[in-house]
């Protein structure tokens, strides 16, 4: 272990963010009603407030304005898990960005975070190192079986996904070393001063920036692995190109002061579906505090 990641904070973004405002000011879709979709639907909102020893937790899951208000809606495409391995040593997080243009994407994310749990809690439970290949392999091959069994394609089903395990107590220094596994944009956040810095997770460059190359269930090779050491009291935000694109494109002040402590669960869920302009996408935040 004992790997240290040079953190550089994230470049200032575009002078014409549109920073989060109180809901229903900014987006017109934010001011439209609810709608269902046509199939049986999974919750529009999930969200958990935990503590895991030293550490608390944050975590929800919206359906994006522009999912929502259709008629008939779209299922909410993003997806997280939580868990503990055997032992109680690490916190374990799973987010998964359901891609939309994959007409089952909701379930694949579904399947990839249960997956990607379930791996590493049997990995961790055996002593053994996370192995970020296998631990997608796993999820891809689940994924694929389930598309079979909804008698759709491995296409109608694609994810990005991430995958991360974090001590339980410190180092004897006060410091944890994180392990973090991912394939695309789904990223890793750690908040420096007033802002945050990103720890894993793809950035958007370019004129196709949200177009991905790599995802599950078809690259489960590509998984990308980092190992963190972060210092006592770091704040970890785990979280879909919904949240993540905020805090690269200049609301990362915003969001640095919202979570500077553990808020209110009602009140993460209020930070997490924020509103702003133009800012349509499903949202998903999983939070940590750490030795608060």
């Amino acid at each position: 272990m004992g790997f240290l990641n040079r953190l550089r904070p994230a470049p200032p973004g575009p002078a014409q963010i549109d920073f989060p405002r109180p809901l229903g000011t900014g987006a017109r879709q934010s001011r439209m009603p609810w709608r269902l979709p046509d199939e049986p639907a999974i919750s529009g909102i999930a969200a958990d407030a935990v503590s895991v020893g030293p550490l608390t937790v944050r975590a929800a899951s919206l359906v994006g304005p522009g999912h929502r208000c259709a008629e008939p809606a779209q299922h909410r495409q993003d997806a997280y898990r939580l868990g503990r391995d055997p032992h109680r040593r690490y916190l374990l997080v799973a987010v998964a960005d359901g891609m939309s243009d994959s007409s089952r994407s909701h379930l694949g994310a579904n399947v990839a975070v249960t997956a990607l749990i379930g791996r590493l809690r049997a990995d961790l439970g055996r002593g053994a190192e996370p192995d970020a290949p296998a631990l997608f392999l796993d999820a891809a091959r689940q994924m694929s079986g389930m598309a079979v069994q909804q008698k759709v394609t491995e296409d109608d089903v694609r994810a990005a996904a991430l995958a991360v395990a974090v001590p339980v107590e410190p180092a004897p220094d006060g410091s944890r070393e994180v392990w973090l596994a991912w394939i695309a944009d789904v990223g890793a956040w750690l908040r420096v001063d007033a802002g945050w810095t990103r720890l894993a997770g793809a950035d958007k460059t370019g004129l196709d920036r949200d177009v991905l190359t790599e995802f599950l269930p078809f690259h489960p090779d590509r998984a990308r692995t980092a190992r963190v050491t972060v210092q006592r009291g770091a704040v970890l935000a785990f979280a879909t190109d919904g949240i993540g694109d905020m805090l690269a494109d200049g609301a990362a002040p915003w969001f640095a002061e919202r979570w500077a402590g553990p808020p209110h669960i009602a009140s993460f869920v209020t930070d997490v579906g924020y509103d702003a302009r133009g800012r349509l996408d499903d949202r998903t935040a999983v939070v940590i505090w750490c030795d608060r």
